[in-house]
């Protein structure tokens, strides 16, 4: 489902590539990578919420799908007028209509994360088969 890289994208001005080992430790990494980018492309309002959101959609990767690589993979692209954030996976994928049931009680353990991904951002994009999931997520500017 994805095009992996192993590396960090050289073209900051607009895209950024990321492969990071599959874990918790990752996280903080990701986190400042994406408030990075954010601020230099003028989302520096946005920052906390993108990475947070990002950080949520990595977790599930974490939880559900590490792969046989240990990489977890996302990728963000900057527009003049939004950031996007693709995090992706070779996971065997599950049917997204169970994420239109009714929302976690906010006292579970488990299951707010892709509620929280949705309060975050203006746009969320779940797509998932056995072959992978996709979280696209878009964050406009303000």
């Amino acid at each position: 489902m994805i095009k992996s890289s192993s590396r960090t994208s050289p073209d900051t001005a607009r895209h950024m590539v990321v492969d990071l080992p599959c874990g918790k430790k990752s996280l903080v990494r990701a986190r400042s990578k994406i408030i990075k980018f954010a601020g230099e492309h003028g989302f520096s309002e946005d920052a906390e919420d993108i990475a947070l959101a990002t950080q949520e959609a990595l977790k599930n990767i974490i939880q559900h799908a590490c792969p046989a690589d240990n990489k977890m993979h996302f990728e963000c692209y900057a527009y003049p007028d939004r950031i996007v954030i693709e995090v992706a996976d070779e996971g065997q994928g599950f049917d997204t209509a169970i994420l239109e049931g009714e929302p976690s009680s906010p006292l579970a353990l488990h299951g707010r994360g892709v509620q929280l991904i949705r309060g975050l951002m203006d746009e969320v994009n779940i797509a998932s088969d056995q072959e992978g999931t996709l979280v696209h997520m878009e964050k406009k500017r303000r």
